[in-house]
């Protein structure tokens, strides 16, 4: 667990804003003194003698929703010949809710045909990131995106990530007249956007004349929420309702639990200190789920989050990036704490949670009709988010789907992508395109485990990924439906390191990479994504997972009590029974 201090004021002098200038790390040093994060970056960026912008340069352009990154594949390679890594960018757009036009689609589709590797990547919080973009391309991604509406600002860096939002709630007959979650999670990504045009002046307008304004351009650089030196860590934002937790609430740095009260939304749970990432080699990190600590109503909510962003801005440990996220202030402080500054500074009414009975999940495969009359929208699987056109055009026959019939566009947090707002009479030519490329909508054609199945990208590209997981995930899940464990509903993750944007420790099944083939195996998540798992095994080579995994199955098949799910099967027996 967390250092326990002693009181909350002696966390701000030591680890918060507060905190002496000496004892803060060189990150915190770096954005108070950046210029509004403008630092080197333009300079470094359009130097044609650098092969790489320097440390500081990407530790503020990750501000900008953009990683360095270099080829793994072929780093040893490029070393022998005494050549410089092959260097490019991941950079990621902010796509509040996952919403996006058919015009912003088709944009993004143009950028990774003109500007990347050739693909498009669906992230793990809704949005859609690019590899391979070379630095003297990132103004053109970001002028394209700019043109649509669409930013990378603030989908990376120590500030408010893309926001998520159930995809269908606005949509779909079970949640009739819930637009105003991903109203409420715009509203949310815009006012959280930082606030100085740095962004701008380096990839909107770089060299152009300045007069030629983005669309995105702020007016002033106050920074009234952040604060000169951003947040302490990444800050992850969610908005759900119990019965669809799609979202994965308790992964959140804050999760919005909408309340329903004879289908009005009567308030909001304010859960806080969801957080996954965490190193193998240091005990005092550790995956967390978050904790409702307050409720309040729908005219409130924006003054909650206000409160919430602000306690971690002020108190979060700005001395140990590894003891920066508010999971590990959560746990210095205690809940009781958390939830009297929360009403210190929220001005209306603050009450304490409100219990909610049970949770839900879905994945929104398949074909619906929506609450609009005659129209419908189709859940599409897409293999760990990756929109390529390989063995099938799948790439080019979304696109087709979407120029043709202008569909919208939403994504989901499972890593797939849905087609809204169909009209009745288009539904026919779409499913036939769909099943000539191969895209399953998940009835029938797609195995349980496997729909349930979420990787992170890892090798080649990810500079801190320890194994596969993306190109490894699916022939382990190929492997386990040869065994015939193909029709178990059982969460399958695997992440590359343990810093889990695939959200392994959530998992019934978690995986997560230790070394070169090699992986942690957890167990004893719970389907709905309500707690974390144990770890089960250490170090198992690849090649070993699927019998483990068989082994733990055949078990559950044979002992479960009736009714019982995997995880929580798993969960009851506990890691050292099952390990006996």
């Amino acid at each position: 667990m967390s250092q326990q201090y002693k009181n909350p004021e002696e966390v701000r002098a030591t680890t918060g804003i507060d905190a002496p200038l000496d004892k803060k790390i060189h990150v915190e040093h770096l954005k108070l003194n950046s210029n509004g994060l403008r630092g080197n970056v333009l300079e470094e960026m359009t130097d044609p003698n650098l092969p790489a912008v320097s440390e500081d340069s990407y530790n503020l352009m990750k501000h900008f929703g953009m990683y360095q990154q270099d080829n793994r594949d072929v780093r040893n390679e490029r070393k022998r010949a005494g050549l410089d890594k092959d260097f490019s960018f991941m950079i990621r757009a902010k796509i509040a809710g996952g919403v996006a036009t058919p015009e912003q689609y088709l944009t993004l589709d143009d950028i990774a045909t003109k500007h990347t590797s050739g693909s498009i990547r669906l992230t793990t919080r809704q949005t859609v990131q690019f590899h391979g973009v070379g630095k003297f391309k990132l103004q053109d991604v970001c002028r394209d995106m700019n043109e649509r509406l669409l930013t990378s600002y603030g989908a990376c860096g120590d500030v408010v990530r893309n926001v998520m939002a159930c995809p269908v709630v606005d949509i779909d007959r079970e949640h009739p007249g819930r637009e105003v979650f991903i109203e409420l999670a715009r509203e949310i990504s815009f006012r959280t956007l930082p606030r100085t045009n740095a962004f701008y002046d380096i990839f909107i307008n770089g060299e152009k004349d300045n007069s030629d304004a983005p669309k995105f351009q702020l007016r002033d650089e106050s920074e009234d929420l952040y604060g000169k030196t951003y947040m302490p860590r990444k800050f992850k934002i969610g908005v759900t309702i119990p019965e669809d937790n799609c979202v994965d609430i308790f992964t959140q740095d804050l999760g919005l639990v909408a309340i329903l009260e004879k289908g009005k939304v009567r308030g909001y749970n304010i859960m806080v200190g969801g957080g996954l990432g965490h190193s193998h080699s240091n005990k005092e990190t550790y995956p967390r789920a978050g904790e409702a600590v307050a409720f309040v109503g729908p005219d409130d909510i924006i003054s909650a989050v206000d409160a919430v962003i602000t306690i971690q801005r002020d108190y979060g440990d700005r001395t140990n990036r590894k003891h920066a996220r508010l999971k590990y202030l959560l746990d210095d402080v205690g809940p009781e704490w958390f939830h009297e500054e929360i009403v210190r500074r929220v001005k209306g009414k603050v009450s304490p949670a409100v219990p909610v009975a049970s949770w839900g999940v879905n994945d929104h495969l398949g074909w619906h009709e929506q609450v609009q009359s005659g129209l419908h929208y189709v859940g599409i699987f897409i293999e760990n988010g990756r929109i390529i056109d390989g063995a099938t055009p799948m790439k080019t026959n979304l696109r087709r789907i979407v120029e043709k019939f202008r569909p919208q566009v939403r994504l989901t947090a499972q890593q797939n992508i849905i087609l809204a707002n169909i009209p009745t009479q288009h539904v026919k030519e779409i499913s036939a395109i769909l099943a000539d490329t191969g895209l399953s909508t998940g009835n029938g054609h797609l195995s349980t485990l496997r729909r349930q199945e979420i990787a992170c990208v890892a090798l080649p590209t990810c500079g801190l990924a320890l194994a596969e997981a993306e190109r490894a995930l699916p022939s382990l899940i190929g492997k386990l439906e040869e065994l015939g464990y193909g029709n178990e509903r059982i969460s399958i993750r695997m992440s590359g390191c343990p810093n889990s944007c695939s959200r392994a420790p959530m998992a019934e099944l978690g995986l997560i990479g230790c070394g070169p083939g090699k992986y942690n195996i957890y167990t004893g998540g719970d389907y709905e994504g309500t707690r974390t798992n144990k770890l089960f095994k250490e170090r198992v080579v690849f090649e070993e997972v699927p019998a483990i995994i068989g082994s733990l199955i055949d078990r559950w098949r044979a002992e479960r009590q009736s009714g019982e799910a995997f995880g929580d099967f798993c969960h009851r027996l506990g890691v050292d029974t099952l390990k006996g």
